[in-house]
């Protein structure tokens, strides 16, 4: 029997035995830290994103860390790629750098305190954690398909127009929901509480508007699936049937003071724990001989939505050009694209400020890159300059 396999035959309580090798306790016991001591306003004030003790709460995954591939040295031309993307990524107060060509490691450096081991408040690259755990649970039978109406998984619109807003439309951030009270879906106590109060500001499916609340609902109604099957919560769906399987170590989760699962923000992990997630939509869900995302959910969470060409099921993509890249038509944040992408194929998953990981299917590239919040960041640079170097 595969590990895979393996873990989902076990119940939670009997995971956690075998991931920690000791006794047996009920389901997150011992798990969080600081619900009692929540991140506060002033907390975010200068915080670096290697400062993830601010982050409070959490929770610990503790992980089934699997062996790294020993890296191997470049050609010429690629090492020079390399260093200019090294040099790229330390202007824009860069912190780690991490290539894998074909699977391989071929350059992986760190600054400003950064080490192999460090974990960094990684902002929305969650989002796209919990866009795979939606093929998982699919695949499952714990969610129907992306055409149900989220009324299907949250009791409080179940009688509601927003309950007709389809798990599809809010993958893609076309939900119609008005958009969120940032401050309040960071610090509410229950920020699922919060996050069902939003109202309907226009018609689904019709605009593209990036929401942490949407990811937030996404999240509260696999959680609630999940629940209602006996199969836990989201934090033990994520370890068992995807950060174990391919490989992670330990990590912890940013929750909220309710000590659940944000779903827009929060997973601390290091590079190499990003660079496997990275590798296993390269590789079309399989990771360790195993399919663990369905084939076909890689291939729609890559397939542009049609309120945004740049956007699939919650990751980013490359098939269409715009010199600033927006969030929505109210937030003034822009991400700058000096040029288009070279790999058409492109997908990404976008932190805050210049936090990513770039997968390019077709020229074998997975690309984690972490650094301090600069909105000068061009998101073209990097990815551009490794695949022209191994075209």
């Amino acid at each position: 029997m595969t590990a895979r396999t393996m873990t989902r035959w076990l119940a939670p309580a009997a995971l956690a035995l075998c991931l920690a090798g000791g006794a047996t306790a009920e389901p997150g016991e011992d798990r969080y830290s600081d619900l009692d001591n929540p991140m506060t306003p002033a907390d975010m004030q200068g915080a670096s994103v290697l400062d993830v003790e601010r982050y409070r709460p959490t929770y610990a995954l503790e992980g089934c860390a699997s062996d790294f591939p020993e890296a191997r040295e470049p050609d010429a031309g690629l090492a020079a790629a390399l260093k200019g993307a090294q040099a790229f990524s330390h202007k824009h107060k860069g912190l780690g750098l991490l290539v894998l060509h074909d699977g391989v490691p071929i350059h992986e450096s760190y600054a400003g305190g950064a080490s192999v081991t460090s974990t960094s408040a990684s902002a929305s690259m969650m989002k796209s954690l919990i866009a795979l755990l939606y093929g998982i649970a699919i695949r499952d039978g714990i969610i129907g398909s992306v055409d149900d109406p989220i009324g299907d998984y949250l009791d409080e619109w179940a009688q509601d127009p927003r309950g007709d807003i389809t798990l599809e439309q809010m993958l893609t951030m076309s939900s119609g929901l008005a958009p969120s009270d940032f401050m309040k879906i960071i610090f509410a106590p229950d920020i699922g509480a919060e996050a069902v109060k939003l109202e309907l500001a226009g018609e689904p499916g019709s605009e593209f508007s990036y929401n942490n609340a949407v990811t937030k609902l996404l999240t509260l109604a696999l959680d609630r699936a999940l629940s209602a099957q006996g199969k836990g919560g989201v934090l033990e769906y994520l370890e068992a049937e995807l950060w174990c399987p391919i490989g992670n170590g330990p990590a912890r989760v940013w929750v909220d003071p309710a000590g659940k699962a944000r779903g827009y923000a929060g997973m601390q992990a290091t590079l190499r724990d990003w660079a496997r997630v990275g590798e296993l939509i390269r590789n079309e869900g399989r990771a360790g001989g195993e399919q663990v995302v369905p084939e076909s959910w890689i291939a729609a969470m890559a397939s542009p939505s049609d309120a945004n060409a740049q956007y699939g099921l919650h990751v980013w993509l490359g098939r269409e050009h715009t010199p600033q890249r927006a969030y929505s038509k109210e937030n003034p944040v822009k991400v700058p694209h000096s040029e288009p992408f070279e790999a058409q194929d492109i997908v990404y998953f976008d932190g805050f400020g210049g936090q990513r990981v770039y997968v390019l299917p077709s020229h074998d590239l997975t690309v984690v890159r972490i650094g301090e919040v600069d909105l000068t960041y061009d998101d073209s640079r990097i990815p551009n300059l490794l695949a022209r170097a191994v075209e």
